[in-house]
């Protein structure tokens, strides 16, 4: 059986939606949690795909949170080999430090639900074309040498790249909106600071958005797993 090896930083933040995808093109899928896990292991170095999800640290916070300093050498191995690798928030900003790319404080947080620009047509994102997804990013990057720019939005030039077979997405899509209460929770701290409208928002957003959302995001983690399927 195929192996997709998951990093995961905080318990509430997992696959959600891409699970039951993954499960149905046959990979058996393995978490790896951020701070306990061995990531020098072979099962992460040689697995069919490596999926880096979020977390609420930034990979500039390496001299405080040392794994990350393992993520970091982990995926640019990946990456350097052209062996598969799904970053989503934190995980992108792993995989475009990996590729050189300057990663930097934002001048401006995004927060909540807004559409990204798809920079091509027919594309992997192509599904979520009319779809507002989920913002929740202080950092932001630089475009890798020689990765493709995917989508945009107009806080932040850089909100998707592929590289060769890999893929990185600095918003959300993957998160189950039945379980949208545990991410509040998590980043309860923070939507304090910013106020009542932006807790209104994440809520709102979720009830509007999750229907269509939720198959259009399933579709994106199938067009990525096919474009694998092609690339052998």
């Amino acid at each position: 059986m195929k192996t997709a090896v998951v990093i995961r930083h905080v318990a509430y933040s997992g696959l959600g939606l891409f699970n039951r995808v993954l499960e149905l093109a046959g990979y058996d899928v393995i978490y790896l949690d951020a701070g306990v896990a061995d990531f020098r292991r072979k099962i992460s170095i040689e697995a069919d795909i490596l999926i880096v999800l979020d977390g609420p640290v930034s990979i500039n916070d390496m001299a405080r949170f040392p794994y990350l300093v393992d993520e970091l050498q982990l995926v640019e191995y990946r990456l350097k080999n052209n062996l598969p690798v799904f970053g989503i928030g934190l995980g992108a900003e792993i995989m475009a430090k990996a590729l050189g790319a300057s990663v930097y404080p934002m001048h401006e947080k995004e927060r909540g639900w807004e559409a990204v620009r798809l920079v091509d047509e027919g594309g992997i994102l192509e599904p979520i074309r009319s779809n507002h997804v989920l913002h929740w990013h202080n950092d932001s990057f630089s475009l890798p040498e020689k990765a493709k720019l995917l989508a945009s939005t107009s806080k932040c030039e850089v909100q998707a790249f592929s590289w060769q077979q890999s893929l990185a997405l600095q918003f959300h899509i993957e998160i189950e909106m039945k379980k949208i209460e545990q991410w509040i929770l998590g980043h309860a701290t923070e939507i304090q600071q910013e106020g009542a409208d932006c807790l209104n928002c994440l809520r709102e957003g979720a009830k509007k958005q999750g229907a269509l959302l939720t198959e259009n995001a399933s579709l994106v983690m199938h067009n990525w797993l096919q474009s694998l399927a092609a690339a052998q």
